[in-house]
């Protein structure tokens, strides 16, 4: 029952196992996915959120207890933008990295200060307004670490962009950003591996991020030493320059106990009020599906208890356990699962079998089954941005520039997601049956962009934070007061979120109208509630973006039901001047829905010859209540308008007491009268007229806002309608 596209990330560990016995004794090459030998890692977050915020550079230097350093002569970076000047320059004095176990899996350098810039004192932050940049500019790095290996030199070399953000993410206010799939160095096995904490903190700080969650492999979180695919982290080391001088932490995990123990350590030291973390896992899980039993899958779990799968699924480490209903019966307390990127096909068959992690896509078995469990709160369908492709993984620029994409770029595996839970969404209604949607990076590292290896070596544009899950926790919060976790994810367990690479919507019921969805009587995304069917219905709709993703073109409201998924209403914000914010009530009138909807909004911002999405979680409601025939209007005024905005016409519904004269007249935004639709009497259950965006003498009128007035005696209603031509 699959029919879906191939992840990207479907490493073949065979590669790494024909590496091992492979004739000679290879160089080190640079490679930001894990190899036999030792690796280079020069990273920089893709972007700082302004000009004021340093830029922090990263250095892993790894592996070198199996292929060490005989002398690690020097590191630099250059501003490569235009010219190249140096900004970093460390001297390390030939200083031998490998001969003790602290140098032997994870050297880390940090630094977000200057050394040896040719006119900016030692010490001086990396901010972008220091170098001479601003907003919206973009800096290229070159980063090189220069060493002696055996009886040579070699100079390894990796090219980086940072982008000067022009401010935060368009988030409103109560409303947190950040990547719920996120590997950091504890993935550490034969195929791939991660960043030290360290470095992922202050990345995503400069980035603008508020929260993460580390969704290490389960696999690689069960070692206590070097398994046969997984390899524990015993000893390592980081130093951070930074204003205040040079420090160098040692950590040694020896006593802690297992890797799964030793990231909670990590997280609880790191964790602050400035940038939140969570310890979660990418469990693997054996598929129940008929089309894939026991084949791998990939599942994020938010628990506080270890579950233990230790096995991988590659080759001698089968069949992986426990199956996904074992796994689902082991979270407690307020843990909870999302399916990691369902639709990715994560198997690498050749002859027959498969010499990766035997994995799969989820099927419609597992789906349905988990669906049967409380814990299980959605799918992780916005996975990865990869858009823009390279087969040049130090320096990938010139690809990227030209426009080279994947075999299968963004947005494909979404839109198929999107579907899937479309469908998850028209299926759940009877009993209900709430599937949410959540998205992250899934980056291994990866602050600046995506590297790859495989049969080939490869980059893509994706990186951390490039997909985010936006949280609402009310409440006295800001930068630098962030929520504790546990509210973060309590609101990620229920569905209070909106999934985005970039611009931001949100829809919500707001009842009594005081501009908010907290009120009691008010219905806000992941809530589920009834509304009276004989009182008109207001969906609220609001969209913000920046210059960074550029203006919203597009905002959809879409409704599922059990007859399918239909677009409501759509149009496009950019074009009357409210591409960067803007806010609708859409008020449809008593009787336009008859049974449970699943209401959601998403939309689509464009800068660059790049889209841009959104897609908020739905707001369930049912209408209870006797048919519309059997029942009277409440006597007064009522006024709506659908179908708005509108391009040809809006069908304008109004009601009033009973044989009450009534006079229906349209107005522009100064006062002007329009033309007068409708006087007389009027029933006091609904009545319709239709206005086609003409004036008295049936001339097409312009674009723009344009106010209905019902009037009745002394009582007047008014509706705003926005004509787009």
């Amino acid at each position: 029952m699959r029919n879906r596209s191939k992840s990207a990330r479907s490493v073949l560990v065979v590669v790494g196992l024909l590496a091992l016995f492979a004739p000679g004794t290879p160089r080190a090459h640079d490679r930001y996915d894990n190899t036999w030998m030792k690796d280079f890692m020069m990273d920089a977050p893709w972007r700082v959120k302004d000009a004021d915020t340093a830029i922090p550079l990263m250095i892993v230097l790894k592996d070198c207890d199996t292929d060490d350093i005989r002398e690690l002569h020097w590191i630099r970076c250059w501003d490569a933008t235009s010219s190249e000047t140096v900004l970093w320059n460390h001297d390390f004095g030939d200083e031998r990295i490998g001969d003790d176990p602290y140098e032997s899996n994870y050297w880390t350098w940090i630094t977000t200060v200057t050394e040896g810039h040719p006119s900016l004192p030692d010490g001086t932050l990396l901010t972008p307004a220091n170098l001479g940049y601003a907003a919206g500019d973009a800096i290229n790095l070159k980063v090189s670490v220069y060493y002696k290996d055996d009886w040579f030199n070699y100079t390894e070399t990796r090219y980086l962009r940072v982008h000067v953000g022009r401010g935060d993410y368009p988030w409103p206010d109560g409303w947190y950003g950040g990547d719920t799939h996120y590997h950091t160095m504890y993935t550490n096995n034969l195929a791939e591996f991660g960043a030290p904490l360290p470095a992922v903190v202050r990345a995503g700080e400069a980035m603008g991020l508020h929260w993460l969650t580390t969704t290490d492999h389960s696999c690689d979180l069960d070692e206590t030493g070097d398994g046969s695919y997984s390899y524990a982290t015993t000893h390592w080391e980081y130093t951070i320059q930074d204003e205040t001088g040079i420090s160098t932490v040692y950590r040694d995990n020896t006593a802690i106990g297992t890797t799964w123990d030793v990231l909670g350590n990590d997280v609880a030291m790191l964790d602050s009020p400035s940038f939140r973390l969570y310890r979660a896992v990418e469990l693997n899980a054996a598929s129940i599906d008929g089309d894939s039993f026991n084949k791998t899958l990939h599942t994020l779990v938010y628990n506080e208890n270890y579950i233990s799968s230790p096995l991988s699924g590659a080759v001698g480490e089968r069949p992986v356990t426990p199956d996904l209903p074992g796994a689902l019966s082991q979270i407690s307390g307020g843990g909870f699962m999302y399916a990691a990127h369902p639709l990715s096909d994560m198997s690498a068959e050749w002859g027959g079998m498969d010499w990766a992690i035997n994995g799969t896509m989820w099927g419609d078995e597992d789906i349905a089954t988990a669906l049967g469990y409380e814990v299980f709160k959605g799918l992780q369908a916005f996975n990865t941005r990869h858009s823009l492709y390279s087969s040049d993984q130090n320096n990938p620029w010139a690809d990227f520039d030209a426009g080279v994409t994947p075999s299968d770029p963004y947005p494909n595996e979404l839109l198929a997601g999107i579907a899937t839970w479309n469908g998850l969404l028209e299926t759940g209604l009877d009993p209900l049956v709430k599937c949410f949607l959540s998205g992250g990076s899934d980056a291994h590292g990866d602050l600046n962009y995506g590297s790859f290896i495989g049969l080939d070596n490869y980059a893509t544009d994706s990186a951390i934070g490039k997909v985010q899950t936006v949280v609402y926790v009310p409440g006295s919060y800001g930068p630098g007061n962030l929520p504790p976790i546990s509210e973060l994810l309590a609101a990620l367990r229920a569905g209070r979120s909106v999934v985005t690479d970039g611009p931001f919507v949100l829809l919500g019921i707001d009842e009594n109208g005081d501009g908010d969805f907290d009120d009691a009587s008010d219905l806000a995304i992941g809530e589920d509630g009834s509304w009276n069917p004989f009182l008109e219905l207001p969906i609220t709709l609001r969209w913000r973006s920046m210059e960074d993703f550029g203006p919203i073109v597009h905002v959809e409201l879409l409704a599922s039901n059990e007859t399918g998924t239909q677009t409501l209403f759509s149009f496009n914000p950019d074009a009357i001047g409210e591409g960067y914010a803007g806010e609708r009530v859409i008020e449809y009138p008593s009787g336009s829905f008859g049974e449970r909807q699943a209401f959601r909004v998403e939309c689509r911002s464009t800068r660059d010859g790049q889209t841009y999405r959104a897609y908020s979680n739905p707001v369930w409601v049912s209408f209870d209540g006797t048919s519309v025939a059997d029942h009277a209007l409440v006597s007064g005024l009522w006024l709506q308008a659908r179908g708005n905005p509108f391009a040809s016409g809006t069908s304008i519904d109004f009601s009033v007491p009973s044989g009450r004269d009534a006079r229906i007249a349209v107005f522009d935004i100064s006062g002007r009268i329009v033309t007068t639709l409708h006087i007389g009497s009027a029933d006091e259950r609904a009545n319709t007229v239709t206005w086609s965006g003409t004036d008295r003498a049936g001339r097409r009128v312009a674009s723009g806002v344009y106010l209905i007035t019902l009037s009745c005696g002394t009582e007047t209603v008014t509706a705003k309608v926005v004509l787009l031509r």
